[in-house]
């Protein structure tokens, strides 16, 4: 599809010439001295660009301590030069300053700025930048390694063709994205109106949390032999990451004779029970597969219902998730350099409303079609975005 493409746009590379990176980029070594004189806003640190996007959407203030002085200007492209298997390299909208794992690039004569990066945000150029990285736990490469990297680079003429074809298609990705974060916006309000029962008209009934059921721990004393063999272990990041558990994000463990009586049933609530951040305590999973057999992490506990007739495990996977709930879990996160939650006080302290369940019955179902709806939302930009890449792909 993307060949057939490419012959309709009459992108013909007969004629482009065979290129070193270094001769089109360079890396401008430019320091700060002064950030109020020179008039500079903006840090980045790795973590602000976000990997496989070329846009720079997030910054920190000057107003932050900081010790970075590497400077870069507006349409450079900030390479994440360590562990580029990340696939971090996005334009820069803005001037200010980064990290010394950060790599400028700015382009020379012969190159459109405006196609510099799509150049850089292509497999071949992160293979061949993983390929010269040095290092054991945190590789990074070296500009001049980069600079001999290879490529057909078409005139200036052509350039600025293949460019506007390249942000047109950007820019139906990032309006489908917009859309996306439209509907999600909407979606987050109603979740919240609903299983705080503000959009109800009836009169919902206040439990504390113990009420509905009894808590439970994750597996402990186990060590790094226990893991590889025996049975599915549900990890921290699976409650973490997903409302309901997913089944294929598990490790296993060996199951030592006694330990049986925690497995996992249908409808139980896991809970992470300790984190570095207190926003992070708290964050909640339900089961609501048949995982028998199945166990949990250790940095976990869960919350096993009475019966079914009080709260849904479908409905609770939203309720747990509500802001509400959220903000008595974090506030609650006692700690300095780790945050732990008590499961005596989620059993104890925590208060929820509920309605009936047939009316927990309907939230569900219109929160499903949202979610549904949202899945959509994701599959088409994916698809754009793969498409996007293949013809990055071809071209460079």
């Amino acid at each position: 599809m993307t060949t057939e493409l490419l012959q309709k746009m009459n992108i013909d590379k007969s004629n482009w010439a065979l290129v070193k990176f270094g001769d089109v980029v360079f890396e401008p070594k430019e320091n700060m001295k002064d950030a109020s004189a020179e008039g500079i806003l903006h840090v980045v640190g790795l973590e602000h660009i976000d990997s496989g996007d070329i846009h720079l959407r997030k910054s920190a203030s000057i107003e932050d301590s900081t010790t970075f002085t590497k400077k870069f200007k507006k349409f450079d492209v900030l390479f994440g030069r360590r562990r580029a298997y990340l696939k971090k390299a996005a334009q820069a909208s803005f001037d200010g300053i980064c990290s010394g794992d950060i790599t400028v690039f700015r382009a020379k004569e012969n190159v459109l700025p405006e196609i510099l990066p799509f150049i850089v945000n292509n497999d071949n150029f992160f293979d061949y930048a993983v390929k010269h990285s040095a290092g054991g736990l945190s590789p990074r490469v070296k500009f001049r390694d980069l600079e001999e990297y290879k490529f057909l680079l078409p005139s200036k003429e052509e350039q600025k063709e293949i460019a506007k074809l390249l942000w047109a298609m950007d820019e139906v990705i990032e309006k489908e994205k917009e859309n996306r974060d439209k509907y999600n916006i909407f979606y987050q309000r109603y979740l919240f109106d609903t299983v705080s029962g503000k959009v109800s008209k009836n009169r919902w009934r206040e439990y504390v949390f113990g009420e509905l059921g009894n808590t439970f721990g994750g597996l402990t004393g186990k060590t790094k032999d226990d893991f590889g063999i025996g049975a599915p272990f549900v990890t921290y990041m699976n409650v973490f990451s997903n409302t309901k558990i997913n089944p294929n994000q598990v490790e296993y463990v060996k199951i030592d004779k006694g330990e049986n009586q925690n497995e996992l049933r249908y409808g139980d609530i896991l809970l992470t029970g300790s984190s570095e951040t207190p926003h992070e305590v708290g964050m909640s999973s339900v089961v609501l597969d048949n995982l028998k057999g199945f166990y949990l992490n250790s940095f976990c506990f869960g919350f096993r219902l009475h019966d079914f007739k009080t709260l849904l495990p479908e409905y609770a996977r939203y309720l747990m998730r509500g802001n509400e709930v959220r903000t008595f879990m974090s506030l609650r996160a006692q700690g300095s350099t780790r945050f732990n939650l008590s499961k005596t006080i989620v059993r104890t302290k925590l208060k929820v409303r509920l309605p009936k369940i047939n009316e927990q019955k309907e939230i569900v179902l219109k929160l499903e079609k949202f979610e549904d709806n949202l899945i959509s939302f994701q599959i088409k930009i994916e698809s754009s975005q793969s498409l996007q890449k293949s013809i990055i792909n071809q071209i460079f």
